[in-house]
């Protein structure tokens, strides 16, 4: 009998019900950090952190080793910790931990269109709580991790009574809602829910009171009134509808990511380690809808919002939401406001594909997602109110936070924000702040020296910390020598230019001077980044050096509080100390260093990214890329999976060196960057994105005078303009790319770009035209490798259905199918058989087409495009054999898919057919 891991109560590994000894509460943590990471690697700096916060003991990392011996020997060797990447990982089934079965019940319960099935599986789900989450376990790190675990298990705890209702099975619940709305009097799904079963139960007077009960306490506590959903069942209770659970506010289908629920965005960086003064700032954040914090450079303000954030977290269940808006960021590379609001959606579940394009239509699509939810949003680092503007929920359940450097009047003015001001630390909190970072028994053995490095800080925290970098990074120094150092350095230093003279930059000087070598040159590169932050295995490409040496820099730079690993394995500066750092780049190193390591940089993104794709989209032609440089190692990623999490991670830094290759003329990175990152857009049904960036790449080729790359660059974006329905500007980059094949000689990309031609036909409505050139594309395809006579003999077949020749369209596909598997190109197998389906559909063969529509389907994964065709086409199949049901709920989502991915051209039909089908049926 295998072993079973329980994490939602106190820590036990079990054989079936017999406990299995595992040690005291340190390697209970060890266990519980690698078990919810579901198989990915913990690094050692990690498991510190998330064992012991910031109290870490000097010897935790050699703790940590000796935990791993005894969980070891407590696992039998059934289950092996092993060293993966740069981390560790314990191998064990995901249904092996109950917080893994419990997400994964979760899931299914939400795939399920069974109602009883449903309750079933989140009985199943609750039944595996026995307690707290890792009871008896603490540090900030598992205190966060069991905040949200308790918000999925009452998210569950709502999802079931909903079912419960929707059952008839109101007097059951109602109990049990009555104990529950007692504990949680804010909650308006709760109470709504509580109303419902008051009124089925022929309470409805009761109903109405509890109703005003909750509007009082609303406005009495938070100044708010209850939301649309709360206010609807009051309505209809009024009314004394029968339907009245229909204005219950439920969450939608779960999608097809499997092992979790919906998202619940918990993006709040870490609490600050050190925290204080400020309380009348705390209080005043308390009382607004809109809050900006506003004030010099270093002075704390992201600091005091993530205080905040943090205690006040569990007052918005329905998550925190982030952003950092780098508005004064010294490369200029600001967060556009569509690339934010495009983050929060992402955050919200919104997949890719389903976000528009404008700027308005983003907003209001994530206004409507949280106008219900009690959700906290923190804005850091805003340069003025068009960048905040479109990330204002709307609603005053969702309170913002936001950090300026300017006054943000505008928003003041049309949004009635409050103004909190924030200057530096007033003498005492300085020196408090000293006392809890350095330890009271240093402190107190050299008060003076304490005193003067304050007032050499001029109380600003930025530099407060950067100082206590350096005192922890050498305990042995008196304080009394470091506060000597300081005012020395600094009565040769200008402030740097922020606003007060706070000798912010002597502090860094004195800082960086005390580190040496390799930490000290890699703090001046860093100062080159163009993205927002930078991974491990980046920065060591940054710099030429190894990944070992790069990781102990690192960690040099973060002890001094130069740098911030804000996530694991990842690294961003302050905007001041990267300003600095900048300066120093400048100053320090000629222009041919510079080139050298921005080179590296982006060399390091380019071949990871191409590797990247190749994993990705094993079928598509590959590249070679520029030659990497010496001193540059790509991420040796290992599948696709990984590829696509590493590209989406990375997609910012990507957009970064995109612009550094074009400012320095790098043409054929700018080509191969446009390749590498044109595919994933495609694939997630944003057209638009993949016209901008071919048109770069197109214009890099056209500098090289590279034809091949002209030509494929063409291509490209004329397959993505049909997309978008603009056929006839299609056509004309297509005939181009048609031109240049031909002048080249170059069969492979003459047939391409025929296929390509023959899309635009289809979509256009000109089926002759686009049998007539898939059938030369198909001919010319004779000896050229099984991936394009796959992709060219699936269009084909494609056309000769949509022509009515579907024996002969038949053939091709099946033939094709089998050139795709002898070429294992799984990704275009989902486009192969949505055809074979379309085309059994042609033949009366429903039951054949069926199944050949839903594997295609389930393979499409990210292949966001293509669904809502494959749907329509279900759709019809479903019609066709009686099943009016099923054939509804398919076109309906088609038409959704449709709508969210602005395809209204392609949508129509769809919505013809759905139209027609309910007359019928009504």
């Amino acid at each position: 009998m295998s072993l079973g891991f329980r994490l939602l109560g106190n820590v036990e590994v079990v054989r079936g019900e017999e406990p299995q000894p595992i040690g005291p509460a340190g390697p209970r943590a060890i266990l519980v950090a690698l078990l919810l990471e579901a198989g990915q690697p913990v690094s050692l700096d990690d498991l510190v952190v998330r064992v012991w916060g910031d109290e870490a003991p000097g010897s935790a990392r050699g703790m940590v080793h000796s935990y791993f011996t005894r969980l070891r020997t407590a696992l039998a060797g059934e289950h092996q910790i092993v060293r993966r990447g740069h981390g560790y990982v314990l191998d064990v089934e995901p249904d092996h931990v109950d917080v893994q079965r419990f997400r994964r019940l979760i899931w299914l319960a939400r795939r399920s269109a069974d109602a009883e099935e449903q309750v079933g599986f989140y009985d199943e789900a609750l039944d595996l709580w026995r307690g707290e989450p890792f009871a008896g376990l603490d540090s900030p790190w598992l205190r966060e991790f069991r905040t949200a675990l308790r918000a999925e298990r009452e998210e569950v705890l709502l999802a079931r009574t909903d079912l419960q209702l929707e059952l008839g099975r109101h007097a059951q619940v109602l109990p049990t809602l009555t104990s529950r709305a007692e504990h949680h009097p804010y909650d308006e799904r709760l109470a709504g829910q509580l109303m419902v079963a008051l009124h089925r139960t022929g309470r409805q007077a009761d109903a109405l009171r509890h109703f005003q009960k909750v509007k009082t306490l609303l406005a009495e506590e938070l100044g708010v009134d209850p939301g649309p959903a709360l206010r609807a069942v009051y309505q209809a209770i009024l009314r004394d509808e029968t339907t009245v659970d229909d204005h219950l506010s439920r969450p939608g289908p779960a999608d097809d990511d499997p092992g979790l629920p919906p998202p619940v965005p918990r993006q709040l960086p870490a609490p600050p380690r050190a925290f204080t003064g400020r309380d009348r700032e705390l209080s005043a954040l308390a009382d607004a809808p809109v809050s900006v914090i506003v004030g010099p450079g270093g002075v704390g303000k992201t600091c005091l919002a993530l205080r905040w954030a943090h205690d006040h977290a569990g007052r918005y269940p329905d998550g925190q939401l982030f952003v950092d808006l780098r508005g004064f960021a010294p490369s200029g590379d600001r967060v556009p406001p569509e690339t934010a609001v495009r983050a929060f959606l992402s955050a919200l579940g919104v997949k890719p594909a389903a976000v528009p394009q404008d700027l308005a239509a983003m907003s209001g699509l994530y206004r409507s997602l949280v106008a219900d939810k009690r959700l906290l949003v923190v804005i850091d680092n805003a340069l003025d109110a068009d960048q905040v503007t479109p990330l204002l929920p709307g609603t005053p359940q969702c309170p913002v936070v936001v950090t300026s450097r300017n006054r943000l009047t505008t928003l003041v003015s049309s949004h009635h924000a409050d103004l909190i001001s924030l200057d530096v630390l007033d003498g005492a909190a300085a020196r408090q702040l000293l006392v809890s970072r350095l330890g009271p028994s240093r402190t107190a053995a050299e008060p003076a020296a304490v005193t003067r490095l304050a007032d050499a800080c001029g109380g600003l925290p930025l530099a407060l910390s950067i100082v206590v970098g350096r005192a922890q990074e050498h305990p042995e120094f008196a304080l009394t020598a470091l506060a000597d150092e300081l005012v020395d350095s600094g009565s040769t230093l200008n402030a740097l230019e922020i606003g007060t003279d706070l000798g912010i930059r002597a502090v860094l000087r004195t800082s960086l001077a005390a580190l040496a070598g390799e930490p000290a040159e890699l703090f001046t590169l860093l100062g080159l980044v163009p993205g927002p932050d930078i991974s491990l295995d980046a920065a060591a490409s940054l710099a030429g050096r190894t990944y070992a040496a790069t990781r102990t820099a690192l960690r040099v730079l973060e002890r001094a509080s130069l740098v911030q690993q804000h996530e694991p394995g990842r690294f961003r500066l302050h905007d001041l100390v990267r300003a600095y750092a900048r300066e120093l780049a400048q100053l320090s190193r000629d222009n041919e260093q510079i080139t050298s390591a921005l080179h590296r940089l982006t060399c390091f993104y380019l071949h990871t990214l191409v590797h990247a794709v190749t994993l990705a989209d094993a079928g598509r032609p590959p590249i070679t890329p520029v030659p990497l440089p010496a001193g540059c190692t790509p991420v040796p990623l290992r599948d696709g999976t990984e590829a696509k999490r590493w590209v989406n991670t990375e997609a910012e830094n990507i957009g970064a060196v995109r612009f550094v290759a074009t400012a320095r003329e790098w043409h054929k990175i700018v080509w191969q960057l446009a390749w590498g990152s044109s595919s994933l857009y495609a694939t997630q049904g944003d057209a638009h994105q993949a016209i901008g960036i071919w048109r770069d790449g197109l214009a890099a080729a056209q500098i090289l005078g590279d034809r091949g790359s002209e030509c494929l660059a063409h291509r490209v974006i004329a397959q993505a303009l049909t997309r978008t329905g603009r056929h006839e500007e299609a056509v004309q980059h297509v005939e181009v790319a048609l031109t240049i094949a031909e002048e080249l000689g170059d069969v492979s990309q003459r047939v391409l770009s025929l296929n390509a031609w023959s899309e635009i036909s289809v979509r256009a409505g000109r089926i002759a035209e686009a049998v007539e050139l898939s059938t030369e594309a198909w001919q010319l395809a004779t000896g050229l490798p099984p991936a394009i006579r796959a992709w060219v003999g699936n269009h084909l077949a494609w056309a000769l259905q949509l022509e009515n020749q579907h024996e002969k369209a038949l053939e091709i596909s099946e033939n094709t199918l089998a050139l795709a598997d002898e070429a294992r190109m799984n990704n275009i197998r989902p486009a192969i058989l949505d055809t074979l389906g379309t085309i059994h559909l042609g033949l009366g063969n429903l039951d054949r087409a069926i199944a050949y529509l839903e594997e295609a389907l389930a393979l499409f994964g990210d292949e966001m495009f293509s669904i809502p065709d494959t749907l329509l086409t279900l759709g019809a199949a479903y019609e066709k054999l009686g099943r009016h049901d099923l054939a509804v709920k398919s076109l309906r989502q088609a038409v959704d898919l449709y709508h969210q991915q602005h395809r209204e051209h392609d949508g129509r039909q769809a919505r013809r057919a759905l139209d027609e089908l309910l007359r019928e049926t009504a």
